[in-house]
């Protein structure tokens, strides 16, 4: 089912159910960037912002990363969000059928 076929479908769900759908989308693709971005991080040396490479510098990057992730996914992202909310309204209404 192509995206643009499912604007039918979505009108049929609760409001609440296509926010949650709405939300839940862009937390995955939130997760995937942020997951993508860590090992371009870990491969730039950069200045410790800590005074050492320990434990605190790793939690920053993480939570760093974390919300570079969310502010992209808020913007737009890449687009993984559209095709998971796809996915996720045609569960949805196969599941109500």
């Amino acid at each position: 089912m192509e995206i643009n076929a499912l604007t039918s479908t979505q009108q049929t769900l609760a409001p609440e159910q296509r926010a949650a759908i709405d939300r839940r989308a862009e937390e995955f693709e939130a997760l995937f960037l942020s997951q993508l971005l860590k090992p371009m991080f870990d491969s730039a040396k950069a200045p410790s912002l800590f005074g050492g490479d320990g434990p605190e510098q790793d939690a920053y990057g993480a939570m760093l990363h974390e919300e570079y992730g969310k502010a992209i996914a808020a913007r737009g992202g890449v687009g993984i969000a559209d095709h998971v909310r796809a996915s996720l309204i045609q569960l949805q209404s196969a599941k109500s059928d």
